[in-house]
């Protein structure tokens, strides 16, 4: 009898320590989640509040509005034309390369570093990422593949037009010195001319639903 009731002490006694870690265990999960919740809450609260005004808070919801009514429309504008653009390279199967985007932003770096400026520094003052210049690159290396083949520029076209622009290359400017930097304002004015003809063209032909006005 006495070793019976000594076993119940010792269970009585484990039952109380089990059950005391158990509810450690539980305020200590609460603690945590409760944690979690907090910095949850910190992390996503820029998803819904854009800035605190003396404590009132500014939705980010005003903000988008509000930034929709003064680009909206040419920011909607701008994707179309880029839906446009990678639709008729699907259509054509042209891809760009990371290659070529590398290369051109090489030579981009090498313009940049002959006044004395880091490609860093250039996209920070534009507001812009290296994500968003590859962006752009590739958008503009698929529109000169797809209307290569109506653009074309002669020695002829390019003397005149250096004789016509001498003061945008200065008035000791030689041309054979400048002739390749003449050849490409000239070809990127002639880009620009036939890609607002031929995006105009595509626009009229292309079936577009506005769901939002702006």
């Amino acid at each position: 009898m006495i070793k019976i009731q000594k076993v119940g002490k010792n269970l009585q006694s484990a039952t109380k320590v089990l059950t005391e870690k158990v509810s450690k265990s539980r305020w200590l999960r609460i603690i945590l989640l409760l944690i979690a919740g907090g910095v949850l809450i910190y992390l996503v609260k820029s998803l819904f509040i854009a800035a605190f005004v003396n404590g009132r808070p500014v939705s980010r919801i005003a903000l988008i509005q509000e930034l929709e009514k003064q680009g909206g429309q040419k920011v909607l504008d701008s994707l179309i034309e880029k839906s446009l653009i990678l639709q008729e390279a699907s259509k054509e199967g042209i891809k760009v390369s990371k290659a070529d985007i590398d290369a051109e932003i090489a030579r981009i770096e090498a313009l940049l570093k002959e006044q004395n400026l880091s490609l860093d520094e250039a996209l920070s003052m534009r507001g812009e990422t290296m994500a968003s210049l590859s962006e752009q690159i590739k958008l503009q290396k698929t529109v000169e593949a797809l209307l290569a083949q109506k653009i074309s520029v002669t020695d002829d076209e390019v003397r005149k037009y250096f004789d016509e622009n001498v003061d945008l290359f200065g008035a000791e400017a030689d041309f054979e010195d400048v002739k390749a930097d003449a050849g490409d304002q000239l070809y990127q004015q002639k880009l620009n001319s036939e890609y607002s003809k031929w995006i105009e063209e595509l626009r009229s032909k292309a079936k577009i639903l506005y769901l939002l006005k702006f």
